[in-house]
């Protein structure tokens, strides 16, 4: 039996945008340099088979090239016919095919049944914008230069071996209508019957790796369809060097498939190389002495621990990596005057685990022990003349997913200073220094700030669904009581910190229950 797809699951799958992708965009053309649209909304040089058999999209990050009319000169058969991919615009949904209309399909396939090009919304939300343009696509089987709907794409440095990870379809009208009520050439759908599209991925050897998709199916006695831009997932295609689209159907004849062999595209994504970038945490401009380091302690040994809760690492997907982070302090002379090296290590942690204090202000608590990984092995804290000290790292450090440990440990004594850095307050004890020959202990309630500069994972890390606390594709009362229990218990582990940010404001608080409650009342959200 025909495995037919599911068009609720591609819904929930629309919703999400990716990590560390490129995206082509059609408002980036660089062959033709310029597009221009005739009074049927499809590209005035459709036809063009002398000029433009490859089509070429891009910017710095790398280029997208799209076949068309790819067997060359004579292949539009002096204007009358094209293949692979054209762009077009405006989305029309008009059923040439029906009595009394003419038939006039083949002067009018520009439509679209989505309404116009795939807009990905900042919530992960998919729409259709009449204004932006799409790819209306014609498979040929007789091609005879290669297969006539390929995708190829060429990397900033040049490479051409790529791995996809998605691109949108729905589907144009021709074949929609023809499913649904029979043209001149296919008949309507009966149960059973598909219009299926396949991806085919081509590795460098020329190996082939396939995924399919059903645009149309007849199942349960009612027509289904891909009329809305629907996401096709490419990532088990793996490493290519192109994609190809072919398109079947259960309706076909003596010269092959019967119903219209059109689809449309937009947005087709590919993985990209990591791109450094920067997360801020524990933003704030309260005043705390003893960490990173302690300077009025600082021509003692001294050995300092800072956890940061996993709520403040929200927007850090496990498997990132680190390899730089800075430090803010309001005494730039003093941490220039400081001296002595110390030695920078990280530990991912499940969880936070704040030290308590006795009655004299000193912890009771002793280092957590646990395994650490030295990032810098000797540094000499020093601050630029904006009071940032950046610490860069001889390996990157992979971030597990949870909370993170900040250690700094003396290697040699400095000079005492009375520094201070900038950071955020909380109403536990995240920071502990043991300082001086004796070990003495001091423990604060301001961490840090710090900035990390990370590059993302390897493997694109979908960003969540805004609200989908308990990590179920959907947003429902169920994500509030999921909220409300992490903030309760602090345990994470049954939720996505990154959907919980209902209100975008970096943390996980009281004010996301708030803004979740707003969310399911209104429909809306208020950023």
């Amino acid at each position: 039996m025909k495995k037919l797809f599911t068009f609720a699951a591609c819904a929930l799958m629309a919703s999400a945008a990716w990590a560390n992708v490129i995206t082509l965009d059609l408002n980036k053309p660089i062959n033709p340099a310029t597009i221009e649209y005739g009074a049927n909304n499809v590209w005035t040089e459709c036809y063009n088979d002398v000029d433009y058999t490859w089509l070429e999209f891009g910017d710095e990050n790398g280029e997208f090239m799209l076949s068309h009319l790819i067997d060359g000169e004579g292949a539009s058969w002096g204007g009358s016919y094209w293949d692979g991919f054209a762009p077009a615009i405006g989305g029309d949904i008009t059923d040439y095919g029906q009595p009394g209309s003419g038939g006039t399909w083949t002067t009018n396939f520009g439509g679209c049944m989505a309404g116009g090009g795939c807009v990905i919304n900042a919530d992960g939300s998919v729409t259709a914008d009449p204004n932006q343009p799409y790819f209306v696509a014609y498979y040929s089987s007789w091609a005879m230069e290669g297969p006539s709907n390929q995708v190829m794409f060429v990397d900033a440095n040049g490479g051409t071996t790529f791995e996809p990870v998605g691109v949108y379809v729905c589907n144009h009208p021709w074949p929609y209508y023809g499913c649904a009520h029979g043209d001149d050439f296919g008949r309507a759908f009966e149960e059973g019957d598909y219009f299926e599209l396949t991806a085919h991925g081509v590795d460098a050897e020329g190996n082939e790796t396939t995924v399919s998709m059903n645009l149309i199916e007849f199942t349960d006695g009612e027509l289904k369809a891909a009329n809305d831009w629907t996401f096709f997932d490419l990532s088990s295609l793996g490493e290519v060097v192109s994609v190809y689209f072919t398109l079947t159907s259960t309706d076909v004849g003596a010269y092959g498939m019967n119903t219209a062999a059109y689809f449309c595209m937009d947005k087709f994504q590919v993985k990209g190389a990591a791109q450094a970038s920067e997360l801020t945490v524990a933003d704030g401009d309260e005043v705390g002495e003893y960490a990173p380091v302690f300077g009025y302690n600082y021509d003692m040994p001294q050995h300092n621990q800072m956890q940061y809760p996993a709520a403040e690492l929200a927007g850090m997907a496990e498997g990132t990596e680190i390899t730089a982070m800075k430090f803010y302090t309001g005494t730039i002379n003093e941490v220039n005057n400081l001296g002595g090296s110390v030695k920078v290590s990280l530990a991912n942690l499940e969880d936070v685990t704040p030290w308590s204090v006795d009655g004299y202000g000193y912890a009771s608590g002793d280092l957590l022990d646990v395994d650490v990984t030295t990032v810098a092995a000797t540094v000499v804290p020093a601050a630029d003349e904006n009071g940032v000290w950046t610490i860069t790292f001889d390996a990157p450090f992979t971030y597990a997913g949870g909370a993170l440990l900040v250690e700094i440990q003396s290697l040699e004594e400095g000079s005492w200073q009375n520094t201070n850095f900038y950071g955020k307050a909380f109403d536990a004890h995240y920071v502990l220094s043991v300082y001086g020959y004796a070990d003495s202990k001091k423990t604060q309630k301001v961490l840090p700030k710090v900035t990390f500069t990370i590059n993302g994972s390897d493997t694109p890390q979908p960003q969540g669904l805004r609200g989908d606390v308990n990590v179920n594709n959907e947003v429902s009362i169920a994500d509030v009581t999921a909220l409300i229990d992490y903030l309760l218990s602090g345990d994470a582990s049954a939720i996505s910190l990154e959907n919980a940010d209902c209100n975008l404001q970096d943390g996980v608080t009281i004010a996301d229950v708030t803004a979740l409650i707003d969310y399911l009342l209104s429909g809306n959200w208020a950023n």
